[in-house]
């Protein structure tokens, strides 16, 4: 039997979707709630994956490996015009709810 995934704590839940330009997309591919934070936190808010992985409650490791995920669907998505859904994931949302902006001063946003 193996180890239960740990949920990884993450500031917003809000499903998003993104198309392309052209309005048609060949077909669509699944960023969880989880790879969207750690693409948020390490590209955009310009953290490192230590410091990340603090944010959402998990190992270095473990944020290494949803990075690594997340970044390699989003080139799939933009080599060969895939839309981009994100939602799902095992996450739980931070102590400060939906307040995002709490959580985007603490990473400078």
């Amino acid at each position: 039997m193996g180890r239960s995934i740990k949920p990884r704590t993450v500031c917003s839940d809000q499903e998003r979707s993104f198309i392309p330009a052209s309005g048609t997309a060949k077909e669509e591919i699944q960023l969880t709630i989880e790879e969207y934070e750690t693409i948020r936190l390490i590209d955009y808010a310009r953290l490192s994956q230590l410091e990340c992985s603090e944010m959402m409650n998990v190992a270095r490791t473990t944020v290494q490996s949803i990075y690594e995920t997340a970044r390699y669907k989003l080139a799939d998505a933009l080599m060969h015009q895939k839309a981009i859904i994100i939602k799902g994931g095992n996450y739980t949302l931070c102590h400060h709810g939906h307040d995002v902006k709490h959580c985007a001063k603490n990473i400078n946003q």
